[in-house]
């Protein structure tokens, strides 16, 4: 059995990461297992499990995905779990952050050289794929997806009403994804957060097909995360 395993910063990544390797697996079998890290204050830090996966004996491949619940955390939890996940026979490590909000653009390459720090590249080198600013952004850049939130809004409104262009625009440059995307969907009386219904919402209706091969040509971190999810899968 091949092992993965995710670290992100927040339950959207939790979410969007979780359907990200359904998609990609397709007939392959995969059991995946969703954790959050807790503690780390006055108490060591430990992992909990909030869903778990039945049979994963039978499974070609298995990935576990842990919520480190906040971004400047994903560093040092790689970091702290790396000689315990080789151990157990991981091949694979990932880990996903957000830019925003502790970091400029003008400082994207510190907080990469700040992730890499005393981190260990053999057995297994961390693959490390940041959403720049925010994941949002991603979700923006699947365009397709709005005409399922409301059959009116279009890429043309959001241009139109907003000033930016999903299909075109960089939006590595948009300083607040999650922002422009509540602001999106407000276009036609909807709305973003951070909650989990909402999210799932999101992420329901997403296009994965083009996440999976036209997105990353406009993401240089998401291309990385597919490349790597893509390996893992492989036999």
């Amino acid at each position: 059995m091949k092992k993965l395993a995710i670290f992100v910063e927040g339950q959207t990544e939790q979410i969007f990461i979780e359907r990200l390797l359904q998609e990609a697996a397709g007939k392959h079998s995969i059991s995946i297992e969703k954790k959050q890290a807790l503690g780390g204050q006055s108490t060591r830090r430990y992992l909990r499990l909030i869903q778990g996966a039945s049979r994963i004996s039978d499974s070609k491949f298995y990935a576990q995905i842990i919520d480190c619940r906040a971004d400047n955390r994903v560093g040092s939890d790689v970091r702290d779990s790396y000689e315990g996940l080789v151990n157990a026979g991981f091949s694979s490590i990932i880990a996903i952050r957000d830019v925003s909000p502790d970091f400029k653009p003008s400082e994207i390459e510190q907080l990469r050289t700040g992730l890499r720090y005393r981190m260990r590249t053999r057995p297994v080198e961390v693959v490390f794929a940041l959403g720049v600013m925010e994941v949002e952004a991603w979700f923006i850049a699947e365009y397709n997806h709005f005409s399922k939130i409301s059959p009116t809004l279009t890429p043309d409104l959001i241009k139109s009403k907003l000033g930016f262009d999903p299909r075109t625009d960089d939006l590595q440059k948009r300083p607040h994804p999650a922002e422009d995307l509540k602001q999106c969907y407000r276009l036609v009386g909807q709305t973003y957060n951070k909650n989990a219904a909402i999210v799932q919402r999101t992420i329901s209706v997403l296009d994965y097909e083009r996440v999976w091969l036209d997105l990353p040509s406009r993401f240089p971190d998401l291309r990385a995360l597919v490349a790597e999810i893509d390996r893992f899968l492989s036999p």
